[in-house]
């Protein structure tokens, strides 16, 4: 979406605010000298140069650029530009061939240019330099689509993808992907307050419990064709604490040993308390023909599952045991070569959750399958990513609980914090299935010192208020009133048709007026003081216009509807140098999105005012209901949090860097700071604005 900058620009040149130098940038932090596989990305290179340079701590740089420009290196950061089609082999980076060994380490942090395409980023242990399909046969991570809202996490599989359904907004991340002699363990980490942990821990999102090719390219592929991503650290380090053949495990045992021996004491996790008779032998555990069961309690809940099952030609069924308090007690993914089910167990009553009979969910004669499970934990509001439980046999979904409450009314998520996990083989011909390599990883787990990162310093909300209102007192023009708190002037700085204005309706808030017909976008600022050029932080709550809708228990908003179909939100804030340099962040949503709204940024480009990004966010904006917009800017980094209605969240659901977008342009100076409501907007309330300022940054 563009525009001409007509009022917008008229305006700000009207502002006539000086300029001064704009902040040097950060230099760029080099990782100390040693024998790995590093880069930090810190000498600049021009577009084409990336290919048959080395890194700054000389590590060489295997390029691949056949996109419509080329990689890049500027402000610490690698360039991957956008792609000719959406499809792989055109852009990736890769760095020299090495070992698979437990406990190695690659590790990319990176900020994701789009991921509301498909395809994406793709980052990871790769057989060859530069796959045609980075994610088959590959222990990677790929940031893809998710149902064309936002950001999930596919993972590398035997066969190619494995999806994982968890969300993922486009914000900063780091990726760890822990290699061991037989698959590997995904892990994630980015800000604080989003879906996933932020350091010094991160997320288990996932395992891979196939794959061993013996040596790997580390590497980033992507096939993006709107925006760019940016990697910004590279490493792979050995990491002592990972080194076992389960890695981030807290409960695991391979479930070998010698003939008949008793199952006792796991390898991770303590003592296995058994029921019936189970045994172990050189290639697993068995049972007679009656079956067993066999728990551990790690002392945590678990995240991430995962069993490898051998049958034979009378295959004994078996369950994958999870969120247990008992023997009686616990969930389980059970898979028999006649049926498959998602099994919640209370005493002596098993009620199946799911089930399906379809033949690649059934256990096949003379097989080996493997069984795994991702549990999200509690849900907190209506879009955290708990709540739900995926259960995968050989890579493919078989059960999502919590997604659909009609599939599964029974699933009320009452037991996200049990820890207890284990298996059971059923009833049938003694020895017809053979376990191995159990693990349940937790659902986050301290970094260890190898894989720490220097944080780069970024200010989240400021730590003074600069300015206030909470728009109360009579009805009336907002322009020339001063803010409450830190007595700043409100005013209007375009159209300049005197009938168009933001007023206040006497019940602290403030709305455009006239609701339909102006001709321009409404800005109203204020003129930020000097000693805070470098930073602000603006935050409101904003009631979008119409009938205001209900929210269902999957989080969808009831809004959505004819007579609602004309009412617009289209408002936000603004943050302005000159004419020429300025950013807008405005909330969006109509009825050209279907149960769905989104962030735009806004900024002149070429002589029109541009959308440089954006990011849907589902119903989490709906008609009628307030909600909590938080932007912060430091001239560089821009970051939006909202918190949706009836959530207790603030979720960072965007983050760029104006030098994503504009590498040639310094850092904005920030001299005017304000509201935004373009002409489509058809009667936005806003109340409860602050401005925040940083005495950190000068």
């Amino acid at each position: 979406m563009w525009r001409p900058l007509s009022w917008i620009l008229v305006a700000l040149l009207a502002l006539g605010l000086g300029e001064g130098p704009p902040p040097a940038p950060q230099g760029c932090r080099p990782y100390p000298k040693a024998n790995y596989p590093q880069d930090s990305f810190g000498t600049p290179l021009k577009p084409g140069e990336v290919g048959g340079s080395s890194s700054p701590e000389g590590t060489p740089r295997l390029a691949l650029d056949k996109g419509r420009a080329k990689m890049a290196v500027d402000h610490c950061a690698l360039r991957m530009p956008e792609a000719g089609a959406p499809r792989f082999g055109q852009v990736g980076l890769a760095y020299p061939k090495m070992k698979r060994q437990n406990g190695r380490v690659v590790h990319f942090r990176l900020l994701p240019g789009d991921i509301q395409q498909p395809n994406g980023v793709v980052v990871g242990a790769f057989p060859e330099a530069h796959p045609a399909d980075p994610l088959k046969g590959a222990n990677a991570v790929a940031l893809d689509n998710f149902d064309s809202l936002a950001g999930t996490f596919n993972l590398g599989f035997r066969e190619g993808t494995r999806p994982t359904l968890l969300p993922q907004f486009q914000t900063p991340l780091d990726v760890y992907v822990l290699l061991r002699e037989q698959g590997a363990v995904y892990l994630v980490d980015g800000l604080k307050g989003g879906y996933y942990a932020a350091p010094p821990s991160a997320s288990v999102l996932g395992l891979d419990q196939t794959l061993s090719f013996g040596e790997f390219y580390p590497g980033a592929h992507s096939s993006s064709t709107l925006h760019a991503h940016r990697l910004e650290h590279f490493q792979v380090r050995d990491v002592a604490a990972w080194s076992r053949w389960y890695g981030t495990a807290h409960a695991a045992d391979r479930l070998t040993g010698a003939s008949t021996a008793e199952l006792g004491q796991a390898e991770k996790g303590g003592r296995w308390q058994v029921r019936g008779n189970l045994k172990r032998g050189a290639q697993g555990t068995r049972a007679d023909a009656k079956g067993g069961m066999a728990l551990l309690d790690p002392g945590a809940p678990s995240g991430v599952l995962g069993l490898r099952v051998k049958t034979g030609a009378r295959p004994q069924g078996v369950a994958l045991i999870f969120r247990a308090r008992s023997p009686r007690d616990y969930y389980a993914f059970v898979v028999s070569s006649e049926i498959a089910q998602a099994v919640r167990v209370r005493g002596t009553e098993a009620v199946p959750l799911q089930q399906t009979q379809a033949a690649e969910f059934l256990l096949r004669k003379n097989a080996t399958h493997h069984l795994q499970v991702i549990d999200t934990g509690s849900q907190v509001g209506p879009f955290d990513k708990g709540g739900k439980i995926r259960l995968y046999l050989d890579g493919q979904l078989a059960f999502v609980l919590g997604d659909d409450p009609q599939s599964s009314p029974e699933f009320d998520n009452a037991d996200a914090e049990a820890g207890g996990v284990g298996f059971e083989i059923g009833e049938g011909v003694a020895g017809g299935t053979v376990l191995s390599r159990f693990e349940a990883h937790p659902r986050e787990v301290a970094l260890p010192d190898e894989l720490r990162l220097p944080e780069p310093f970024f200010e989240e909300r400021g730590d003074v208020v600069v300015a206030s209102d909470r728009f109360d007192g009579a009805a009336g023009p907002l322009e020339a009133r001063r803010t409450p708190v830190g007595g700043l002037a409100w005013e209007k700085r375009s159209p300049p048709d005197p009938k168009a204005s933001l007023t206040l309706l006497g019940n602290g808030q403030v709305q455009p007026a006239p609701l339909e017909g102006r001709g321009d976008y409404l800005l109203y600022g204020l003129r930020w003081p000097e000693g805070y050029r470098h930073f602000a932080s603006l935050e409101a709550t904003l009631t979008p216009p119409g009938q205001k809708g209900r929210y269902d228990r999957e989080g969808n908003c009831t809004g959505y509807t004819q007579a609602n179909r004309e009412k617009r939100l289209r408002a936000g804030f603004f943050f302005w140098q000159d004419a020429e340099h300025y950013l807008i962040a405005r909330a969006f949503m109509d009825d050209s999105q279907s149960n769905a709204s989104e962030i735009e940024w806004q900024a002149p480009v070429g002589g029109t005012l541009d959308v440089i990004r954006r990011v849907n966010l589902g119903p989490r904006l709906c008609h009628g209901n307030p909600f909590h917009l938080r932007v912060s800017f430091d001239g560089d980094w821009a970051v939006a949090w909202v918190r949706a209605p009836g959530s207790p969240l603030e979720e960072p659901v965007q983050a760029f860097r104006w030098s994503d977008a504009f590498p040639q342009q310094p850092p904005l100076k920030i001299q005017m700071v304000g509201l935004v409501f373009s002409e489509e907007d058809s009667g936005t309330r806003l109340d409860s604005f602050t401005a925040w300022g940083s005495t950190r940054l000068r």
